[in-house]
């Protein structure tokens, strides 16, 4: 009995654990505008947008892309950004903040992420589904500062 505790407990452990790492994109109510910045704060990244002139209601969510790693991998790379769409009209990408401590990310095992050629012909997974939810990532190391990656 006592080992059989054991390795419940474990499992479910391991399903909470698996569980925390995954996030997405914010969803648009969650987007906030400080100092000439619209921001997404988490448990464990910063989202932040370059400064922008207009301050507006942020209305909807585009899409996100996620940069691979070697070869085309799901597992090994980092979110680029997640896009949204203001109420004046223009677009917004927040992106992980310089002083987040995160240097791998990888996508979740869902179909809203599709692989194309980006910027300069090279790959980029995209995900244009209107729920952020769906556009999920795992992070999967947090020792470096993020500036190292890019």
């Amino acid at each position: 009995m006592f080992k059989l505790s054991i390795c419940v407990f474990l499992l479910m452990t391991g399903v909470i654990a698996s569980a925390r790492a995954e996030q997405g994109c914010a969803y648009p109510a969650q987007v906030s505008y400080v100092d000439g910045h619209y921001r997404v704060e988490s448990n464990d990244l910063r989202w932040q947008s370059p400064k922008v002139k207009y301050r507006g209601l942020v209305e909807g969510f585009i899409g996100a892309v996620f940069i691979p790693g070697e070869d085309e991998q799901r597992e090994n790379g980092y979110m680029d950004k997640c896009i949204y769409r203001t109420a004046w009209g223009g677009v917004v990408a927040l992106r992980p903040y310089k002083d987040s401590k995160i240097i791998n990310m990888s996508l979740t095992s869902t179909l809203y992420w599709e692989l194309r050629a980006g910027a300069f012909k090279l790959p980029e997974y995209t995900c244009t589904d209107s729920q952020p939810d769906n556009c999920a990532f795992n992070i999967n190391d947090k020792s470096t500062d993020l500036s190292v990656v890019r």
